[in-house]
């Protein structure tokens, strides 16, 4: 009996399959022990500042991930491409159900029964688990007098290892402490937790069946993946300001990929260092031609008109009036990367203006990533799909009033291949909650990396890269504005004449809560942009159930990634699952009208009110949550209320105030008016 093959796709490795954790497979049960990978030295630095952000959601970090978010360890980025597979090590006979323990028969491993010599032995299906991540393999208790020889799994109610010799008396309660090093055991965390949950950690492991391979649950962060010509763009001193006039919609954005762009901001400003290294030399040459000062002068002016006309010219004119409406006011809102940068360096907490000058950057550029992608607004789907006479034209055209009429999205994008990068950076169990949980490093012994391995403190960190499709929403700041003005948060929407930049200037950086648990006080500084935040990511969980219910996709197919300082989301085809290409599209142009109906017409109401609207605020597994892998943010400060209305309090017995307990003063009252309410459509 040959040991089979066994290797997975790099996307099932990185989220199901860890080491330490084990799988049933059509061959039998094996223990995960290594991945076989690769060193990936081609992506940003940044990306080990973004996983540090994430790390400060976690209260309780093993001993590896605490140096890598004390800068003491480094992260080494690996590509994962397969696994080996161990078979477990206890086996048992098909017939008698005598005990083979694997590691005193290493020379042997596919013999026949030590006692009937059935041919048969089966594996034994159960490993020590904890709910910190732990897994540890079943090993038998051996009888003291008589060894393994008689010894048998007894399953009951309680499962213990007996010895069959007639009068031997070994039984052996099958059980085992959690390690004592273990994070669990520390006074400080018992307590946190005991705090959190009501309830101190488990201080023994359970025995399992190894077919629960959940386990262990991979946390990561997803990016956008900037393209060569974003990354060419992101090199000018001008593209962030550029991205934003273009937020703004100071300039008219026309061009279909980032090149065009590139020129024009090329020309406008002081260019790359490759740039100024030309102009330096072209000043040399002409000063050792014998030529003047104003004589180079009027040279070089001449040179930059061409380039100008070349690059676009009456455009590039309208890029450079745009950017001069920037306000100092509004330039500061994207902060200083150079000072950021030395505060990270020299260990200091960043400013939150620093925070969210950070947070806009990152959005900003992964906007730009959006602008140099094959892509198609809802308009010119319309276009096309007249031009081609489509019997779907109507259903997009009515989807078009639907979502501005109606649910305050300004524009709608299908996007054919969207650069994702996903970045595993460890693994828990204990809770869903950053509170409650441990976070856990992968074990570098277990990454056998091609090449020569990193020296020092290093944690492996598997990234996986994928090109997939996506459904990009802008959603109406006038909307917004109006909303928050319905509700006593905002002035007269007529007294502000530029609401996306009225709302840019109240952003500030959204943790991984998305926002304060309901049963907190807001921050009056944070409540407009928690409001904001929540009820888009509220809105975006909806239409990814809408999606799923709509088109051939489950939930746990389609993820999201939210641009919050910019009003905008994403939702994508994760690829981890089966994956129909062309499948969103198909949706987009077929049955979109027929997602946002259910928005309006079906999805206010929950399975499980009036106890979720009253006491969970309008959110539960019947509403508005998803599974873990679908929303990083752990489905907090989700509401229902926040887009269809209700009493923000609840006046019945026993049941608790929902939303945020110092709301309503804010409101000047209990009823709040939801961003899809009809009296807000225009």
């Amino acid at each position: 009996m040959n040991q089979p093959a066994y290797t997975r796709s790099k996307g099932q490795v990185l989220h199901r399959f860890e080491p330490g954790s084990v799988a049933t497979i059509p061959a039998g049960t094996i223990r995960i022990s290594k991945h076989f990978s690769r060193k990936v030295d081609d992506l940003s630095r940044d990306l080990q500042n973004a996983v540090r952000q994430e790390l400060t959601r976690w209260r309780h970090l093993d001993a590896q991930m605490e140096a890598f978010r004390r800068y003491t360890a480094e992260c080494v980025f690996v590509s994962t491409q397969s696994v080996n597979g161990r078979r477990l090590d206890v086996r048992e006979c098909s017939k008698c159900g005598a005990i083979r323990y694997m590691r005193r028969w290493k020379n042997d491993p596919d013999a026949p029964c030590h006692r009937c010599h059935h041919p048969t032995l089966n594996e034994i299906p159960f490993v020590f688990a904890h709910a910190d991540g732990t897994m540890i393999q079943l090993t038998p208790v051996e009888c003291p007098e008589h060894r393994l020889k008689y010894l048998v799994l007894e399953r009951g109610s309680q499962k213990r290892w007996r010895c069959k010799v007639r009068g031997c008396s070994h039984a052996e309660t099958i059980v085992r402490p959690l390690p004592k090093t273990s994070i669990m055991k520390r006074t400080e965390v018992v307590d946190s937790v005991e705090a959190r949950t009501g309830r101190p950690p488990n201080s023994m492991m359970t025995l399992t069946n190894v077919s629960d391979n959940k386990l262990q649950v991979v946390h990561s962060i997803s990016r956008i993946n900037p393209t060569p010509n974003v990354e060419r763009f992101l090199g000018f001193p001008e593209s962030l300001d550029t991205l934003l006039v273009i937020y703004l919609d100071y300039f008219n954005y026309q061009a279909q990929r980032l090149d065009d762009l590139i020129e024009m901001i090329r020309v406008l400003g002081q260019g790359t260092q490759d740039d100024q290294k030309e102009l330096e030399q072209l000043i040399k040459t002409l000063q050792l031609s014998g030529l003047d000062d104003a004589q180079i002068q009027t040279i070089l002016t001449n040179n930059k008109k061409v380039k100008e006309s070349e690059a676009g010219g009456a455009v590039v004119a309208e890029l450079r009036k745009a950017i001069s409406q920037l306000s100092p006011n509004v330039k500061s809102l994207l902060g200083d990367a150079q000072t950021e940068r030395e505060t990270r360096d020299a260990q200091e907490n960043l400013t939150t203006a620093q925070e969210n000058a950070r947070t806009l950057r990152e959005q900003l550029s992964d906007y730009a990533v959006l602008l140099d992608l094959q892509r198609e607004s809802l308009d010119d789907a319309l276009i096309r799909l007249d031009q081609i006479n489509s019997p779907f034209r109507e259903n997009l055209s009515e989807a078009s009033a639907l979502m501005r009429e109606n649910l305050g999205i300004t524009q709608v994008m299908v996007i054919q291949d969207l650069p994702v990068l996903h970045l595993a950076y460890g693994y828990t169990r204990l809770s869903h909650q950053p509170e409650a949980s441990v976070l856990w490093a992968f074990d570098k012994k277990h990454f056998d990396l091609a090449g020569e391995e990193p020296n020092g403190n290093w944690v492996p960190m598997p990234v996986y890269k994928l090109k997939t499709e996506a459904l990009f929403f802008q959603f109406d700041a006038k909307r917004i504005v109006k909303w928050l003005h319905a509700n006593n948060l905002a002035p007269e929407p007529s007294t502000i004449a530029e609401p996306t930049l009225w709302l840019l200037e109240r952003h500030s950086r959204i943790t991984s809560r998305s926002g304060p648990a309901f049963d907190d006080n807001l921050d009056p500084d944070l409540l407009i942009p928690w409001l904001v935040s929540s009820a888009l990511h509220s809105a975006n969980h909806l239409l990814i159930k809408a999606i799923a219910d709509q088109s051939s996709f489950g939930e746990t197919a389609l993820s999201e990634h939210l641009l919050l300082s910019l009003n905008q989301t994403i939702i994508f085809v994760n690829r981890l699952q089966e994956f129909s290409l062309g499948g969103l599209k198909t949706f987009f142009e077929q049955r979109l009208n027929q997602a946002f109906h259910s928005l309006l017409e079906e999805r206010g109401d929950c399975m499980f009110d009036p106890d979720c609207e009253e006491r969970l605020g309008g959110a539960c597994a019947g509403c508005l949550h998803l599974p873990e892998v679908v929303c990083r943010l752990f489905n907090n400060a989700l509401s229902r209320i926040l887009l269809y209305g209700g009493d923000i309090c609840a006046e019945m017995e026993g049941v608790e105030r929902t939303l945020w307990r110092n709301l309503p003063s804010f409101l000047g009252k209990e009823q709040f008016i939801g961003l899809w309410d009809s009296h807000l459509d225009s």
